[in-house]
């Protein structure tokens, strides 16, 4: 049977002690009258035979709170926020105060604090618009079984006057929450996937899963599937596939396309955080280009935001070794066949493959993120465009490489073909 607790009753408290020692009223009785438990009252009763009417009095009246926050302390806080924090949420900001100020207090303190000030949090002006409500998907029990991958554009270096907008690339744990791998870039492109993608299996390994949404780079659209080229055709493939697709099936990877946001909720809730903290650390630290940014983000951040929301799980991960030449397998491939010279064509240029008995040869054409070189029988050979030399990455790479990496590794991922 369920207990119904009343709230106490302190009116004419002194009464019913005083009917306890006179034997007039019994424990539960009173118990039941004032909401009290039997056990309060049994100590009530024994300090009223001591001390008598203060023995209701609370104990803590008139002594000033150990840990009360001056009005120094609050006005220093309001002064932090305005000028350091201002935009940011409450939550962040309490744990920012004691890691960076030292100064210690709970968030519902710091909140209290900031709304007696009239500041209101951020998160209190989005409105949230009413939304079909969606089947939970649980999260998987083993890490590295799978990974979600996402990227979101923002501006990230607004707090020193650049107000466009960059593209960060992420990779999460569904099962621990983790971050695996963090890139920036101008915007979303194959490089910044290539490149957590790098991140993931160097630290971690291979995952089973890979879950993302159904952007050009991940899939191709149905239109375009049936649209095969000639060598791809040759090659026996029955479907277009993306370069990302092809990297996925090299890796024995299992590709799982979302169908809306929602179902990508683990990603979504890590760009939600970022968004709400890591532009601070930039401001912090000074940091205001995406080189730097990068290197805050693979040496630091990462860690900063695992610390606090990973979840370290009980069941062993599940991650797998990959093969000794995985780094040479995060490439654009393209298939080629050299003339009488050893000479190839792509993209309205002519690369020179620097190997012997190349004549009337079919080659893979790869793109990696620096560099390009042409894959026969199983080896990686250098290839040279066959025009004058100009500045480019590199002291030693043409303008026709650097225009082709460009091309197929920095541009809008978005709108490359497969």
């Amino acid at each position: 049977m369920r207990t119904i607790k009343y709230p106490k009753n302190k009116e004419n408290l002194e009464f019913y002690i005083n009917g306890l020692l006179n034997n007039t009223f019994t424990l539960n009785q009173v118990a039941y009258i004032t909401g009290y438990s039997t056990r309060q009252l049994t100590r009530l009763k024994s300090k009223y035979q001591k001390v008598g009417h203060i023995a209701f009095v609370n104990g803590h009246r008139g002594i000033k709170a150990k840990n009360k926050i001056t009005n120094d302390t609050k006005k220093k806080i309001i002064d932090i926020y305005k000028t350091e924090f201002w935009g940011f949420n409450f939550n962040f900001f309490s744990k920012a105060l004691g890691e960076f100020y030292n100064i210690h207090y709970s968030y519902k303190t710091i909140y209290k604090i900031l709304t007696d000030a009239d500041i209101n949090s951020p998160e209190k002006h989005h409105i949230h618009k009413k939304e079909r409500a969606h089947r939970p998907r649980y999260r998987r029990e083993h890490a590295g079984e799978l990974i979600q991958i996402d990227a979101t554009p923002y501006q990230w270096f607004s707090w020193c006057g650049d107000t466009n907008y960059y593209a960060l690339h992420g990779a999460i744990d569904d099962a621990e929450e983790r971050i695996t791998g963090l890139c920036m870039t101008e915007n979303e492109c194959s490089y910044g996937y290539y490149d957590i993608l790098e991140q993931t299996i160097e630290k971690y390994g291979l995952m089973i899963d890979l879950y993302s949404d159904r952007s050009s780079i991940f899939c191709v659209t149905p239109k375009e599937k049936d649209k095969l080229t000639i060598q791809e055709q040759l090659a026996g493939l029955h479907e277009k596939r993306t370069q990302w697709q092809k990297i996925l099936t090299a890796f024995h990877i299992k590709q799982i396309l979302a169908w809306s946001p929602q179902a990508k909720g683990r990603v979504e809730r890590m760009w939600r955080t970022i968004q709400g903290r890591l532009p601070w650390y930039f401001k912090h630290y000074k940091i205001k280009t995406i080189e730097a940014a990068n290197e805050f983000l693979k040496t630091k951040y990462i860690d900063i935001f695992n610390k606090e929301f990973a979840i370290d799980r009980e069941k062993k991960g599940v991650w797998r070794l990959p093969p000794v030449n995985w780094r040479e397998m995060i490439c654009s491939k393209f298939a080629r066949t050299t003339n009488n010279a050893g000479v190839i064509s792509f993209q309205g240029y002519k690369f020179q493959v620097e190997a012997k008995d190349i004549s009337k040869k079919k080659i893979e054409l790869c793109i990696f993120k620096d560099s390009i070189k042409a894959l026969v029988d199983g080896k990686f050979y250098k290839i040279r465009p066959l025009e004058n030399f100009t500045s480019g990455i590199g002291e030693t790479m043409s303008e026709s490489l650097k225009n082709v990496i460009y091309q197929y590794m920095y541009t809008d991922a978005k709108k490359l073909s497969a």
